[in-house]
């Protein structure tokens, strides 16, 4: 947690932050299901929704099986609503004092979901059907991605540039933090990138992911995937969420739209999103999920707030208590 005066909070002060793929690991949730009886009702939701086991291939995996992008998608995000339900029954009304949204990539379906632009069933019919078909145009376009540490953003795009200059498509696509940028691109381009990354000792480390993710190599998913997004009722949201896309406020469902359909072959813009809660005054940030990788990044940029978790029973009881004594004060 960081060393902020809880004096300095005011009513609409708290952001929730969702994390995306990659933060899945098997018997995650589990300690909240045995706790907490009100959310069981999701996982039996989910299962007919889904038409498989969600709730035992997420406890029991494999890890094989959950790390593939069509299981992966809906298993994050169901963990991560139903530890946002916990905090909803824990910390009483606690909307009334949420500032904003955001989810990084996948996480920004639980965030829409949680500010009220999604149902719980149309996000989970969507986020499935959105890793099938990322699954899919992977397969006929292999590619993978590459985290880059400690150059900025400027030095990212000239090795990019180096890369692409020999006819290979590697494109950055997450913009984490200052020092801390993710490349995606087809598998000759990040194999070459990685070697000129390691020849200059430049820190990376290649994603356990399946596909080119946020990159132009999307573009058949952005294609297919908006066609189902068109089809689904989205609502104003009653939360601002500010978007992968843009890294702007919305609450209008148009905007909404226009955005999801753009964020799976554009960069996800993190590192400004953090940015713009900051500016508009946001003072606590609880990452709601079982990953700290979103905590993690912010602690290195803004170390001043006040950063909580929700990973497992301990933290999350931690994060209620503080919500109950500083925030929602009687």
């Amino acid at each position: 947690m960081g060393s902020s005066n809880t004096e300095n909070i005011n009513k609409k002060s708290i952001a929730l932050l969702f994390p995306g793929q990659g933060s899945q690991v098997v018997g995650m949730g589990k300690d909240f299901f045995e706790k907490f009886e009100h959310i069981r009702v999701y996982y039996e939701k989910a299962n007919d929704i889904l038409g498989y086991d969600i709730k035992s291939l997420i406890f029991n995996g494999p890890a094989e099986t959950l790390a593939q992008t069509e299981y992966t998608q809906p298993s994050v995000f169901l963990t991560s609503y139903i530890i946002f339900k916990c905090l909803e029954k824990h910390c009483p009304n606690i909307t009334d004092y949420i500032k904003f949204t955001a989810g990084h990539s996948l996480g920004e379906y639980t965030a829409l979901c949680v500010s009220g632009a999604l149902t719980f069933e149309d996000a989970l019919k969507i986020v499935s059907i959105r890793g099938k078909v990322m699954a899919e145009v992977s397969k006929e376009n292999p590619g993978g991605m590459v985290a880059i540490l400690g150059v900025d953003k400027d030095e990212v795009m000239k090795l990019c540039g180096e890369v692409r200059s020999t006819g290979m498509i590697v494109e950055p696509v997450n913009f984490n933090t200052p020092q801390q940028i993710v490349v995606a691109g087809e598998v000759s381009g990040i194999e070459k990138l990685q070697e000129i990354l390691n020849q200059r000792k430049i820190r990376n480390i290649k994603l356990n992911v399946s596909g080119a993710f946020h990159s132009s190599l999307m573009n058949k998913a952005q294609k297919i995937f908006s066609e189902t997004l068109d089809k689904v009722i989205i609502n104003n949201a009653f939360i601002p969420i500010i978007m992968n896309y843009d890294a702007k406020a919305h609450v209008i469902r148009e905007e909404i739209l226009e955005n999801l359909k753009q964020q799976i072959n554009h960069p996800v813009l993190w590192e400004d999103t953090i940015k713009y809660m900051v500016e508009n005054k946001t003072e606590v940030f609880i990452e709601v999920g079982v990953s700290k990788v979103l905590s993690g990044m912010l602690k290195k940029v803004f170390p001043e707030k006040i950063i909580l978790t929700t990973e497992n029973l301990e933290t999350f009881e931690s994060c209620c208590n503080f919500i109950k004594e500083n925030i929602i004060r009687s």
